[in-house]
Formats: C-alpha cells, sequence, structure tokens
C-alpha cells in the first residue's frame, strides 16, 4: 500500500466547523489560510536542515451542506477522491500516564533540540543533558504528577476529542473517519499513528495539531517528527 504524501498532507489545518464539547476550538499559525496551508517553512525554520521534504497541499475537505475533497494542486497532482478513506491524525504533546513514567518522560522532552538547543560544538552531548536533568526534576514532577492523580490526563482528553470529532463527522457530515492519536513525547508515538495508518489503508489523512498556538517547540517540533517520517520512508509516502 502507497500513501501519496502531497495527499497525505491534504490539510495541515483544517478548520473544522464541529462541536468537541470539550471547548477546543483549532487554529492556524498567523498569517495562515485557515482551511490549509503548506509546512515547508516548517523545515526551514526549524533546527534541523537536514530535513527538507517538501510537503505540498494537494487537496482541502470542505464541510458543507456538499462534502467535497477539492484539488488545490496543479492538474499534476490531482487525484481520484470519489470514495476517500479519510484518518484524522490528532498531534498532542502527550504526558506520563503513571508515576513510572515520569522520568522517561522527562528525557524524551529534554531530548528533543527543538525543546533544549545546545551550540552545534555541544549538540552530541543532547542525550547526556536530558539524562541528567530528567534524573534531577522527576521526583519533584513525580509529586506534582501525585497531586492531581498520578500522571497526565492529556491522553484520556485527547481521546475524548477524538470520539466526539469522529461522532460529528459522521452525525453532522456523513463522513466515516478514523481518528489517530500521535503524541511527541509520550505513548502512542507519531511514529505508531503512521504505522496504524498505513495498516488501515487512509489515502486522505487531515493532521491536527491540538497545541493552543503554534511554535517550533511546540507544533513545529511534532510537524519536524511527521517530515522526518515521511523523508525517511519516501517510498511508502510518495
Amino acid at each position: 500500500m502507497r500513501i501519496t504524501r502531497r495527499r497525505t498532507l491534504s490539510a495541515y489545518c483544517l478548520a473544522l466547523s464541529v462541536d468537541w464539547g470539550l471547548g477546543f476550538t483549532p487554529s492556524a499559525p498567523p498569517s495562515v489560510p485557515p482551511s490549509y496551508t503548506s509546512i515547508d517553512d516548517i523545515g526551514r525554520s526549524s533546527r534541523h536542515p537536514k530535513a527538507t521534504t517538501k510537503l505540498d497541499t494537494a487537496s482541502v475537505l470542505t464541510l458543507d451542506d456538499d462534502v467535497s475533497f477539492r484539488s488545490v494542486a496543479s492538474p499534476s497532482l490531482s487525484m481520484d477522491l470519489k470514495d476517500p478513506k479519510v484518518g484524522v491524525l490528532l498531534l498532542n504533546l502527550g504526558g506520563p500516564e503513571t508515576g513510572e513514567d515520569v522520568e522517561g518522560f522527562l528525557y524524551n522532552l529534554f531530548a528533543d533540540p527543538d525543546i533544549i538547543r545546545l551550540p552545534p560544538l555541544l549538540a552530541p552531548l543532547q542525550s547526556l543533558v536530558a539524562l541528567l536533568i530528567s534524573k534531577r526534576r522527576a521526583p519533584k514532577s513525580r509529586e506534582a504528577y501525585d497531586s492531581i492523580g498520578g500522571g497526565s490526563p492529556i491522553l484520556q482528553y485527547t481521546r475524548a476529542q477524538a470520539d466526539l470529532m469522529t461522532k460529528s463527522l459522521k452525525d453532522r457530515y456523513g463522513i466515516d473517519a478514523k481518528t489517530y492519536i500521535g503524541m511527541r513525547y509520550w505513548y502512542p508515538f507519531t511514529e505508531e499513528a503512521l504505522a496504524k495508518i498505513r495498516e488501515d489503508d487512509i489515502n486522505a489523512l487531515v493532521i491536527l495539531p491540538l497545541y493552543p498556538q503554534f511554535s517550533i517547540s511546540t507544533s513545529g517540533s511534532s510537524l519536524r517528527v511527521l517530515q522526518e517520517e515521511f523523508a525517511k520512508k519516501s517510498e511508502l509516502y510518495g
């Protein structure tokens, strides 16, 4: 099965007119059209110049009385979307579910160069720095999570959002969409979500960051992971 990357990224942040019931309204970065965008600038502005995969918008799902996919790309990129298998990938930070997860979560967080940027000469020490910080901060962070029940509720809330969105898309627009959750720093990781998407033969994917704002260290980092996965597996994503 082959997913074409340009259609996979049919919308980086789609303005869904859906009532999710959790008080969340997705928004695109400033100066970006709300319905679709190219995320080429993410690669240029991230701290990883090696990730240069070009990710273009090819189609947009419009939610009105006549649900349809419309092409916004050149004719050479046009594809038959009469019977799309729609997926929605929700991107979020992630968080430890139990006290035992805290140190691993912190390590993943601080090992991300978009969170802690070391000078080029010290970049090879990123993992060591992350290990030292995570071990030092884990006890206090574990206490904080214990005070709210022992772990982060972010996965529970994201699953609730996904379920409500699936129901709303079906009830209001007749769209049988599958939702996937890709967390940046803890399970389920974005890479796991992509594997499931390929397994389900999804051919029209909406990528929806759930961060409340855009920055390189939030949405940008999650989108960079996607970009790097697409580059590493270009035979799958085209």
